[in-house]
Parts: C-alpha cells; structure tokens; sequence
C-alpha cells in the first residue's frame, strides 16, 4: 500500500459522492477518487486501495465481478445492514450513511495485515475466510481459523498435536485428539488436497515459505 491510501468512491449520487470524497480528504488525508457507475469502478479499481461501493449500483455483483477479474483490494458495501457479506466485502456500512463512521471503517480495514497466500487460496485470518478465483468464497469456523493461523505462523514446521489441542482448545480442556482431527478434515476439504499434510505426529502447511 502506497503511504497514502488510495481510496475509490462508487456512489450514484453525485452529491453525496461529493461530500463524502470532500470528507475523507479533509479529514483523513487520503487521495480519493470519484466513480459515477460500474464501468468506471472496473476500469480504476485496481489503481486503489480500498474501495467504497454503493449497493445501488448492484454492489455485491460489482464486488463478485472486481474479484473474477483478479482484484483483492478491500471492499466496503454502502447498503442496508442485513446486507449479506459476498466475494470479500469487508464490511457492510449502513444508510443514512455517517461519515464519521465510514471514515472509522476505513482506517479498521485499511490497519488490517493483508491476506496470506496458502495454496490456491488468500487466508484471511481477521474475517475467517479463505478468498479464491473467480469470487469463491470459504468461511471457516473459528477454530478452523486458529489452527490455520498457527500452522501458518510455524512457517512449513510440523506443529504437534498436542501443541494445537493446547493452543488451540485451551490446556487442561478435556479434549481429545479426535475432536482435532475432524477439524482438520473440514480444513482439508475446505483448502483442497496436499495443503494441509500430516507428518510426525503433527501437521504443518506444504506450501508454507
């Protein structure tokens, strides 16, 4: 990311697209951009780092069509609150929009570590869910998340067992290994074959750097 974040407005109308771009300027500092419909936010959208789309421009259509297209910059839905989150929207901001708020989600998702690459997949541990091509979408449990988190963070080493059920589950939690194993079977099905690997009485990631 560029050391001023670079932030793209797809607001239909033009007056409110106004005074929230004239917002974030002033009071943020960012270099905002101003998209009037689809077609601008897909021709620019890969020049910025976040993106704030109006649901009425079709937002969550226009989110699955930047990532098909292979662009991961965060998303921020502009819409009502039961919105339902798709093809990595970050955040869904709700209307009568407050600019204080907006401007509050932006920095939260702007702080965010980027995703991690593991297989064919961007782990994102923050929101729990795997981001592929084409706009696939995985959500992972909140376990699911921890052990994916900590075998990345092991960085390709075997983690135990009993380390993951301690770490993962609590130590001194009554928890068997079985209860680990078929977390690591939903992992596995959800990460695809010969990511995640079993070795020496632990697991570790296969394509972990």
């Amino acid at each position: 990311m560029t050391a001023t974040p670079r932030i793209l407005l797809a607001i239909a109308d033009p007056l409110l697209r106004r005074s929230v771009a004239d917002h974030l300027r002033q009071t943020a500092g960012w270099a905002v951009a101003e998209a009037a419909d689809s077609a601008e936010l897909l021709a620019c959208a890969g020049e910025h780092d976040l993106a704030v789309v109006d649901e009425i421009l079709d937002g969550p259509a226009l989110c699955l069509r930047l990532r098909e297209a292979g662009l991961n910059l965060p998303m921020l839905l502009l819409g009502a609150v039961s919105t339902a989150r798709c093809c990595g929207i970050e955040a869904v901001v709700a209307k009568p929009l407050r600019l204080p708020v907006l401007a509050s989600r932006i920095r939260d998702v702007l702080a965010r570590p980027p995703g991690i690459s593991i297989g064919r997949w961007r782990f994102d541990e923050s929101r729990s869910v795997l981001d592929g091509d084409s706009g696939a979408l995985v959500r992972l449990t909140a376990k699911e998340t921890a052990i994916l988190g900590r075998l990345h963070r092991a960085a390709g080493q075997v983690v135990a067992r009993e380390t993951l059920l301690g770490e993962v589950w609590g130590y001194g939690a009554e928890i068997d290994t079985h209860t680990l194993e078929t977390h690591i079977y939903k992992l596995r099905r959800k990460l695809g074959s010969g990511v995640l690997v079993s070795e020496n009485g632990g697991y570790r990631l296969a394509d972990a750097p």
